[in-house]
């Protein structure tokens, strides 16, 4: 598993969001240069996280982007899904995807430890909160441990 670029953006401007006040919007020029993301980008980002109904967006001068839900409702596994679509994407399943043959799809003892790893980081994902990674490093290190 690689985390995207896409990935590592959304999560950061999840959690920018997350320390917005109640009736509060950021701009995505704003965004921007908070992050350090191109401007065209962040409105990718924007765009793939509002259709997933994990941003909420407001036009007019007082507009821009707020969290559509609670922090604590939403998940690292719903922004990885909302960017890239999967969380762990198996080669055995994209190969039948493409109609292509796999040369050990018979007493292949790969495949269960792709599908278990990609249950383990899913699971994983989806229990991390963007409330809990917006918490100082200190306190994500402790959910660890």
């Amino acid at each position: 598993m690689r985390i995207t670029s896409s990935v590592d953006c959304a999560t950061r401007v999840m959690v920018r969001l997350s320390e917005l006040k109640e009736q509060e919007t950021i701009s995505a020029e704003k965004l921007s240069e908070a992050e350090n993301i191109p401007r065209d980008f962040i409105g990718q980002l924007m765009l793939k996280l509002r259709r997933a109904g994990l941003v909420a967006s407001r036009r007019g001068a007082q507009g821009g982007y707020a969290l559509a839900k609670p922090p604590s409702a939403i998940s690292l596994g719903m922004v990885v899904r909302a960017v890239e679509d999967n969380v762990f994407d198996v080669v055995c399943d994209r190969l039948a995807v493409r109609k292509q043959d796999c040369r050990h799809s018979s007493g292949c003892g790969i495949r269960p430890v792709w599908r278990k790893l990609g249950a383990l980081v899913e699971s994983f994902l989806d229990r991390m909160t963007i409330e809990q990674v917006a918490s100082e490093e200190a306190s994500v290190e402790k959910l660890f441990k």
